[in-house]
């Protein structure tokens, strides 16, 4: 039901692979260009992701020869939370708990149970960091190349 948008999965997989870099290569600069290859994203996509986390103040930026992002803060310190609102905004699942327009608005038993949704993600936005999605990311198995001929089965 909660589906995110393809520009908030772009700047997470940024701000996740900048983390693991902070890990392996301290406080370098990374190129945009770098980040957008290595993540497999289009660099113009990549850059408006940065720009926005850059005035959110979730990234540090450098012009010109040399220069690049990193992360401004520990990403132990850095929430999704943070990177969500930087990139979407405040988010809920229906339009009656952002504007309350609705003509049953605190009337529907219906807006208490999206309530209840809009916070569990929030929790879950809030309570997770960067560090976390890195320490996800870097325990994950290498992927184990199984040769075509193996996956075929001979019939009985």
């Amino acid at each position: 039901m909660l589906k995110v948008s393809q520009k908030t999965e772009y700047a997470m997989r940024a701000m996740v692979e900048l983390a693991i870099r902070r890990d392996r290569e301290g406080t370098a600069l990374v190129p945009a260009r770098t980040l957008a290859e290595a993540q497999h994203i289009p660099l113009r996509f990549m850059e408006q992701q940065l720009g926005a986390l850059h005035k959110a103040g979730l990234i540090e930026s450098f012009r010109g020869a040399g220069g690049g992002c990193r992360l401004a803060r520990d990403p132990a310190d850095i929430g999704v939370a943070e990177v969500v609102d930087a990139i979407e905004g405040p988010q809920y699942p229906m339009n009656c708990l952002d504007d309350h327009l609705c003509f049953a608005d605190a009337q529907c038993g219906l807006q208490g149970l999206w309530g209840d949704v809009h916070l569990a993600v929030r929790q879950v936005f809030e309570a997770t960091t960067l560090a976390d999605l890195a320490r996800r990311h870097s325990a994950r198995p290498e992927p184990v190349l199984v040769p075509a001929s193996e996956l075929i089965r001979p019939r009985a």
